[in-house]
């Protein structure tokens, strides 16, 4: 007990300290930076993303805007804050504020496919189906009936990240620039990116000539040949889909965040930011087509949480399985972007605390604004300044966020269950045309089968096949994933699991690890063919729930517990209406502590929570 508290009012607290926006919206004066950078200290903030955006008149990446930024790195060293640099003017990442748009092969590709009575030379390929259904590529009219057409677009807006040039000239433009005028700084006051929400094209089919000489060096075969199986669904398209979508993730993955993140290791400097759309997984597919692989290259794995909603946990707890996974001691939420001007507090404090509970443990609000001027009062408010009328309290919040960062980020998490994510099965069956609509049964099983898991308290972490692959090894009936084990694997409702997968698998299976196995979930590509795995359920799902469920506890449905350090650390949130809790014969082992003031007071057998409220227990005696 004495440990945690000293450890909560030590100075590791600072360092998870938030570091908002910091929206540079109009014409920058060292005056006025100077005041709110004083005005962000003064009001328990860390440190602040400089962040160009919609009003900014001082030239983006020009002197005059690395005069300011010099000038508050100056500020921050002097009070031990936190610069980090936003790595666009504006969003998605990868495109210089509009300058790679000038080179027209930097620009993102897309497809649309349409049915016409002729053969038209024009498209990118043209096919014919053969009886059977399958498809044939023609190169010249073959008198049939319908030729089916694919097309190749381009987008005047977007830059094509899974291109490696783009990504070398993204970085020669920008990190590059900084780094040749504050290497110095960096790793000291000058932290590291935000590189916010990569993406291929998301609006319709995604396609890179990248991905062309990808497939031919992967599987010996033309892309070209199976672009109209993007478009149809029967099994020879399932096959493609696998393949193509499976090759667009490791191109965003490699092309993009990996290096990014070598050229920050390499620079003292780190990587943080997040993907498009990360909570659900037809989302995933608008920006890279799965978000788990990327955090492996960022040092501090980051998500977004716009909104007011009270979602689910996939987003936090995808990047904090893999944090957890490979080490890293941070994990990010840029949240509060567009709740608007009256969002309370309260309000405010429950949407962290949700994103805490599943594994965050630092906090990049959206946003606050140099200038409400123009634009600056409409840009997906609420903006945290001194304009809130309750700014002068804001300090607690800030205080309380960083101390509860601080006691997650010090402790771990308590799971022997791993459950692997659906993300590639999406693959297989997702349409871009039909989007949420083709695969929506696998979207609401996997939503169905979590908020289960969280109802019963089974602590729980994701397996994404990609790190599975070359992280995971079985010793002894347990399947270890990096730094962390399993005793328990569950594979909710998939049609297929990936090769390396299935063989990890049957090798637990195999070493006397329990498996639970939900549908048949058994299928695997081997070259051109399904395979049968020899994965079959040693443990029936309630079984599971039975075994896991760590602690006695009775709670409503709205209480989420989150179990830390072996259980010596208990997260107990509220996030709906005054409720209580009966923990059955824990109360003589636990006190509990209060994250504002760090007093510890006895635990009764029955805990009344308000609404919104996060109760923490703490092991040992008041």
């Amino acid at each position: 007990m004495e440990d945690i508290i000293k450890l909560l009012k030590s100075d590791e607290v600072d360092r998870y300290r938030s570091i908002p926006f910091w929206s540079w919206n109009s014409r920058l004066e060292k005056s006025e930076l100077a005041r709110q950078i004083a005005q962000m200290q003064d009001a328990g903030i860390g440190g602040f993303v400089i962040h160009a955006r919609s009003g900014l008149t001082t030239p983006y990446l020009s002197d005059e805007w690395f005069d300011c930024v010099g000038f508050c790195l100056d500020e921050a060293e002097r009070r031990s804050m936190e610069v980090w640099i936003y790595d666009e003017n504006g969003w998605p990442s990868g495109f210089v504020g509009g300058k790679l748009l000038k080179n027209p092969a930097f620009r993102a590709r897309f497809l649309r496919y349409c049915v016409l009575d002729r053969f038209d030379p024009e498209a990118l390929a043209v096919y014919a189906l053969e009886e059977d259904g399958r498809a044939r590529r023609l190169t010249e009219p073959e008198g049939c009936r319908a030729y089916h057409c694919v097309y190749l677009h381009t987008s005047p807006a977007n830059t094509d990240i899974l291109n490696p040039e783009v990504v070398s000239a993204f970085i020669a433009e920008t990190h590059e620039q900084y780094y040749a005028r504050f290497s110095e700084r960096f790793g000291r006051t000058l932290k590291g990116f935000f590189t916010d929400e990569p993406q291929y094209y998301r609006y319709e089919t995604p396609y890179s000539p990248a991905v062309q000489e990808a497939y031919r060096r992967e599987y010996g075969e033309e892309v070209l040949d199976g672009l109209i199986y993007l478009f149809r669904s029967d099994e020879a398209s399932r096959i493609f889909r696998y393949r193509y979508y499976g090759l667009m993730n490791r191109l965003y993955t490699e092309n993009y965040y990996r290096r990014l993140y070598e050229w920050c290791s390499a620079h003292n400097c780190q990587l943080t930011g997040h993907s498009v759309e990360e909570p659900r997984l037809h989302t995933q597919m608008w920006g890279g087509a799965g978000v788990m692989p990327s955090y492996e290259f960022e040092h501090m794995p980051g998500i977004d949480w716009l909104g007011r909603a009270i979602d689910c946990e996939t987003a936090p707890k995808q990047a904090a399985s893999v944090a957890a996974q490979t080490g890293k001691q941070f994990v990010l939420t840029e949240t509060f972007g567009c709740c608007g001007w009256d969002t309370t507090p309260m309000e405010l404090k429950n949407i962290a605390q949700f994103q805490y509970i599943y594994g965050v443990n630092r906090m990049c609000q959206h946003l606050t604004s140099y200038s409400l001027a123009g634009q600056g009062k409409l840009d997906h408010p609420p903006s945290f300044s001194h304009h809130m009328f309750w700014w002068e309290d804001y300090r607690i919040f800030n205080d309380y966020f960083a101390r509860l960062g601080c006691l997650i980020g010090s402790t771990r998490e308590v799971c022997g269950v791993g459950v692997l994510h659906p993300m590639r099965d999406v693959w297989l069956h997702y349409d871009r045309a039909l989007d949420a609509e083709s695969v929506a049964e696998l979207d609401e099983r996997f939503l169905s089968l979590i908020s289960d898991l969280t109802e019963r308290s089974i602590p729980h972490q994701y397996l994404d096949e990609s790190v599975l692959g070359h992280r995971g090894w079985v010793e002894n009936g347990t399947l270890h994933v990096g730094d962390c084990a399993y005793e328990y694997i569950l594979i909710p409702h998939m049609e297929a699991i990936g090769c390396r997968t299935a063989e990890l698998l049957e090798e637990f299976r195999a070493s006397g690890g329990k498996l639970c196995v939900l549908g048949n979930s058994r299928r695997y590509l081997a070259g051109n063919v399904w395979r049968e795995s020899k994965l079959e359920s040693d443990l029936e799902y309630s079984r599971l729930c039975e075994l896991n469920n760590y602690s006695p506890m009775e709670k409503p449905g709205q209480v989420i517990v989150n179990y830390r350090n072996q259980g010596d650390v208990i997260l107990i949130l509220n996030t709906g209406d005054p409720c209580q809790v009966r923990l059955n014969g824990l109360e003589n082992n636990y006190f509990r502590l209060d994250l504002e003031t760090c007093f510890s007071s006895a635990v009764a057998c029955e805990l009344n929570l308000e609404r919104y409220e996060l109760c923490v227990l703490i092991k040992g005696k008041s």
